[in-house]
């Protein structure tokens, strides 16, 4: 339980590699939370780090990576059930989702908002006998499969093969995108063809969650951002909470990036964003608080006003 960083000694050749096993190679690697993953060169999964809730997906709530002896070989792979691998992992706060290789989508872990999107709070991954051919798949409609997926603190979104994107879990600043703060995945009658698709208003082509909040950029290069905005999170301008109330999506417009900006990717963190725009330059808004924009003028929060977003909102010095 080393922090690892703080001095010079502890990094270049004083930093070990981490031990994946006997002759294994990470080809991907996933941290969220605390918790982090690697897809091996033999299409296994491997995670490591707290393990409260199940998170790991190894039948029990010891953490991992806290001593030499639960690493290497000692690693045990996540089972995700007969032939299958996964894709893409993301998570939140102490549960896990794989989009697999057959494009359906396993959750474990914490379940007590429904973000592993079950229909149920039932905690799966902590116990013997939950993972595998028993864990099922999260039901997101008849004949649905899933593009891609992202996680924040306690919700998911996963982009469906149509085009369409269904959010699950808590939704307390309306990050899910139903105009309304119900949670959604912990009861019966919630998941499946009765979820319905976010209103955007465009054609989803990539998503990043962050706490409380959730975007997504259009096949043609725009975003849009909502949930918590008390710290100009969705680049709007105000403090405006935008999903919790009737029409409030329908109403949301694209956020505004300046003049000539094009995104080509983003990503969230607590309470900021950043995106990277075809100049190949960075723009990051919302909480300045520890330095999370980059931007060495300020220690305030950027997007919360009129003048702070578009042409107003600078890119980052690098």
């Amino acid at each position: 339980i080393t922090n690892r960083g703080t001095t010079a000694a502890q990094m270049g050749d004083g930093l070990p590699a981490v031990n994946l096993g006997t002759g294994r190679t990470a080809t991907k690697i996933f941290a969220f939370g605390a918790t982090t993953c690697a897809k091996l060169d033999n299409s296994a999964l491997k995670c490591w780090g707290l393990n409260s809730s199940g998170q790991l997906g190894l039948g029990d709530i010891t953490n991992r990576g806290t001593s030499a002896s639960q690493m290497g070989d000692a690693l045990l792979p996540v089972n995700l059930g007969t032939g299958r691998t996964a894709l893409k992992v993301v998570g939140g706060f102490n549960f896990t989702c794989a989009l697999l290789d057959n494009n359906l989508v396993k959750c474990w872990g914490n379940s007590t908002s429904g973000q592993t999107g079950y229909e149920s709070t039932v905690t799966r991954g902590s116990a013997a006998g939950q993972m595998g051919d028993v864990l099922p798949f999260v039901n997101l409609g008849t004949g649905r499969t899933v593009v891609d997926i992202q996680s924040g603190y306690s919700h998911s979104c996963a982009i469906l093969d149509n085009s369409t994107l269904k959010c699950w879990g808590r939704s307390q600043s309306g990050q899910l995108g139903y105009d309304n703060i119900s949670t959604i995945g912990a009861a019966a009658g919630t998941m499946g063809d009765l979820l319905a698709a976010v209103n955007l208003g465009f054609t989803p082509a990539k998503i990043s969650l962050g706490r409380q909040t959730s975007c997504a950029m259009s096949t043609t290069a725009t975003m849009k951002c909502w949930g918590l905005n008390t710290s100009g999170q969705l680049l709007k301008g105000n403090t405006t909470t935008v999903g919790s109330t009737a029409g409030s999506m329908a109403a949301l417009t694209v956020m505004s990036l300046g003049t000539s900006v094009t995104p080509v990717n983003m990503s969230r963190g607590y309470y900021f964003g950043c995106f990277t725009a075809t100049n190949k330059r960075i723009k990051c808004y919302g909480s300045a608080t520890n330095g999370d924009l980059l931007n060495a003028s300020t220690t305030l929060h950027l997007g919360d006003a009129a003048s702070e977003i578009g042409d107003g909102l600078p890119f980052v010095n690098h």
